[in-house]
């Protein structure tokens, strides 16, 4: 119910309600002029009858982000995210510290990211700026805020010193990597990194998936191997895949299929990882030396990724087909990914139509 009162030359707006817990509540709010006072009432009142207590604006943005992730993010995500989210939390309690939900404008929350990218990477930058969006944005729809604050946010990292070196391995340091690996099969039973690197390569597997593979997911006569699972480092066990699209078939070399079965048979464990680390970091240690040693690109394991469908793109195998091998939810994933790979193909594809359009010309 609302009720306008005058006050001396201005204009008070009362809405009383019921909130959720079925306690009343007033809001009100001043105005110069009647007309901004009924049009304030009428819209709180559209709200209330809504279902919306907008009284939950006052709330702290560091309790609403907390009990967001809570409400829509906890049942929903691998504890591997779950751990990144406590994380971003832990941003957010230092950031926003003291600051209700309704008093936050674009401008106090862009200067907050600039303040945390001052001393982090844009790519860090940018996924916490990403889930901040998603809090508000459902703020905005529960009627807790009452516009778009979070579009225009713009994340702006620290990046200097940051080398941008090259993540993949050009056609020749990838055959030069995988001859040296096949050369080498005796020695994976004492240095199992080696068969893990190949099978990276060869399957353009991420790592956790890869780590978490036991020999029944491998198909000897078929020559494929199942990916359904994937470990966690940040939690160190077994966890979903990280999203549907990673759960696939995947086709393997016969000769990666003979390496893999004989491994296996001089293991007493399940895991191809069996007696390894279960770090990437010490994983990518083993590569890192691998790399030194062949003095090709020193890249990570996600580099090795990115090699094998670098190999794939060079050798013109459909873009359909590489996303779909990668475990990438669409072909958008895979464009966004491969952009620069893309972009050097194009050129090379011009370099070749411009050359055959200039066949028999005098």
């Amino acid at each position: 119910m609302a009720s306008i009162e005058k006050r001396g030359s201005k204009y008070r707006a009362v809405v009383s309600y019921t909130d959720g817990n079925g306690i009343r509540r007033k809001a009100s709010k001043t105005f110069p002029m009647k007309k901004e006072a009924v049009k304030w009432s009428a819209e709180m009142e559209s709200k209330v009858k809504s279902g919306i207590d907008f009284m939950q604006g006052k709330i702290l943005i560091t309790d609403y982000y907390r009990q967001w992730v809570k409400n829509f993010k906890d049942k929903n995500i691998r504890e591997s995210t779950r751990v990144r989210y406590t994380v971003w939390q832990q941003h957010v309690n230092e950031l926003f510290e003291n600051i209700p939900l309704n008093k936050l404008t674009t401008q106090i929350i862009q200067s907050k990211l600039d303040e945390f990218g001052e001393t982090h990477l844009t790519s860090t930058v940018q996924q916490f700026t990403i889930s901040l969006r998603s809090a508000l944005k459902d703020a905005q729809i529960d009627g807790l805020i009452d516009r778009d604050i979070y579009s225009r946010l713009k994340p702006h990292g620290n990046d200097n010193g940051r080398k941008k070196a090259k993540k993949y391995l050009d056609e020749a340091e990838f055959f030069l990597l995988r001859d040296y690996l096949y050369d080498h099969t005796s020695d994976m039973p004492d240095e199992p990194a080696l068969i893990i690197i190949l099978v990276v390569l060869e399957t353009g597997a991420r790592f956790g998936e890869v780590y978490a593979l036991q020999e029944s997911d491998f198909d000897y006569t078929n020559n494929t191997v199942s990916i359904t699972k994937s470990f966690s480092s940040a939690v160190k066990k077994i966890t979903e895949p990280k999203n549907q699209s990673s759960i696939r078939t995947v086709s393997i070399p016969e000769t990666l299929s003979e390496v893999v079965q004989n491994y296996f048979a001089s293991q007493d464990g399940k895991r191809l990882m069996f007696n390894a680390s279960s770090s990437s970091s010490a994983a990518n240690y083993s590569l890192h030396k691998l790399t030194t040693k062949l003095g090709i690109t020193n890249i990570t394991f996600h580099g090795l990724r990115h090699s094998h469908v670098s190999y794939l793109l060079h050798n013109n195998i459909d873009i359909n087909y590489i996303s779909k091998r990668v475990g990438h939810a669409n072909t958008t994933v895979t464009l966004s990914t491969y952009a620069h790979m893309l972009k050097e193909k194009e050129l090379t594809q011009d370099k070749l139509a411009l050359k055959v359009l200039g066949k028999g010309k005098k």
